[in-house]
């Protein structure tokens, strides 16, 4: 047996150790209709999303962006729900669950869900028209 002693469990804390904020730091966003999900594979498509994220509530738009030459997502994608409760639901539920094996971030926003892929495809599309 070793000499070495254990070290001792922390002690719990008190209530009036806690500080604590009103809240759960959502209400900027009370009014937020969109979500931003990140650390997504390389394998998710927007069938993917449309499927595990419709569950809760309908999607307006998604937005998921891809790279030009390969085709795969760029691991971030932002979803736009028809109104704001199932886009706090979708956050609350889904914020740290797995999706092909990644751990998910997902985070409430009121900036409005652009479409990116379009502006990625006209960009590339004007690079090449230019080069030729």
């Amino acid at each position: 047996m070793s000499t070495r002693g254990r070290s001792t469990s922390p002690h719990p804390l008190n209530d009036g150790d806690i500080e604590m904020e009103n809240g759960n730091g959502d209400e900027k966003f009370i009014n937020a209709k969109v979500i931003i999900i990140t650390n997504l594979t390389r394998n998710v498509v927007e069938a993917h999303l449309r499927t595990i994220f419709g569950f809760y509530g309908d999607i307006i738009k998604i937005d998921l962006p891809i790279f030009g030459k390969s085709g795969q997502n760029r691991g971030k994608a932002a979803l736009e729900y028809a109104d704001s409760a199932s886009a706090h639901k979708a956050a609350s539920h889904m914020d740290g669950g797995q999706l092909d094996g990644a751990m998910l971030k997902v985070e409430l926003s009121e900036l409005p869900a652009k479409n990116y892929l379009s502006l990625s495809v006209t960009l590339s599309l004007s690079a090449t028209q230019t080069r030729t």
